[in-house]
Parts: C-alpha cells; sequence; structure tokens
C-alpha cells in the first residue's frame, strides 16, 4: 500500500506543478547558469531553440557587417550578444523560480556579482525535438523590473529601427 500511495502523490505533484515535474526545466536552467558563471556566451546556444538560435546568428551577421564597413567600435554589437541584463560577469547564478505559462515555462534566474549586486533575468524555455530550450532571455526594466524587453526585443530593436 505505502507504494500506491507514493505513486499517487506523485501523480498529483506532477499535475499540480507540471513545471517542477518537467526534468529539462532544471537541468537546463543550471547549465545555462553553469555557462553565465563561466562566461562562455558561445555555449548557451546549446540550450536555444533552432529560432532563437538563427536570430542570434543572424544578429551576428548583420553585426559583422556593420564592423567590416565602419570598425569593430562602430557596430551595434561591439560588447557581443546581450545574455543577459548586466554587462558585467555574475559570480554567482541561480534558478529562483519556476512559472508555467501557457506553451512555454519562464525560470526566474537570479545573479549576483563580486561587489555584492544583484538582478534578475527570466529564461523562457519552450519544449523542442523533446526538450526544454531557451526561447528568449527576459531581461529586468529598472527600477520596475517588468520584463518588457527580451533577447529577441533587443537584437531586432538593433538592426531594424
Amino acid at each position: 500500500m505505502p507504494k500506491t500511495r507514493l505513486s499517487v502523490a506523485a501523480v498529483l505533484f506532477a499535475v499540480a506543478c507540471p513545471a517542477w515535474a518537467e526534468p529539462d526545466v532544471g537541468d537546463v536552467s543550471n547549465r545555462f547558469c553553469e555557462l553565465q558563471t563561466a562566461d562562455d556566451m558561445a555555449g548557451l546556444r546549446e540550450l536555444m531553440t533552432a529560432d532563437l538560435r538563427a536570430i542570434v546568428e543572424d544578429a551576428e551577421e548583420r553585426n559583422a557587417a556593420v564592423a567590416d564597413a565602419s570598425g569593430h567600435d562602430s557596430a551595434p554589437l561591439a560588447a557581443g550578444i546581450p545574455y543577459r541584463g548586466v554587462v558585467a560577469r555574475p559570480a554567482s547564478c541561480l534558478a529562483s523560480g519556476v512559472s508555467p505559462a501557457t506553451n512555454v515555462t519562464i525560470v526566474d534566474i537570479a545573479y549576483a556579482s563580486e561587489k555584492g549586486e544583484r538582478w534578475t533575468d527570466r529564461l523562457v524555455l519552450k519544449a523542442e525535438t523533446g526538450e526544454m530550450r531557451v526561447d528568449d532571455i527576459l531581461f529586468a526594466s529598472f527600477p520596475t523590473d517588468t520584463y518588457q524587453a527580451g533577447l529577441r526585443r533587443v537584437l531586432a530593436d538593433t538592426f531594424d529601427q
């Protein structure tokens, strides 16, 4: 009988908390944080949806064309693709909350710098090819923390104005 109760509890937990029941959510957010603290921005691509990867690659090509024509310092993404809301490399990174939404899962990513500054970005995770992938990174709009701008929007606004 205890085994049956445990199974029923597990099913109820999975129904009540689908985001936590999805093992990939923790795997992706933990890997994202490992890459962020290692400052391995190129490694983040392995976690992205095909669509977000294509957007990033297009932005890099467009940026390279501007750099070739006008010099590296005049390129809009001279500092690189903004994979986090603050340029400084974080000293720590931790997935701090998970919220299921329609067709996606939102994961809060809490950062801290060496100087003790703290900020939070949000990962938008989407199922693709049977696993969770990063489909956007939302940046906090200080001081309101409204998360109005994300990686997709920043890259579009950089070149399509």
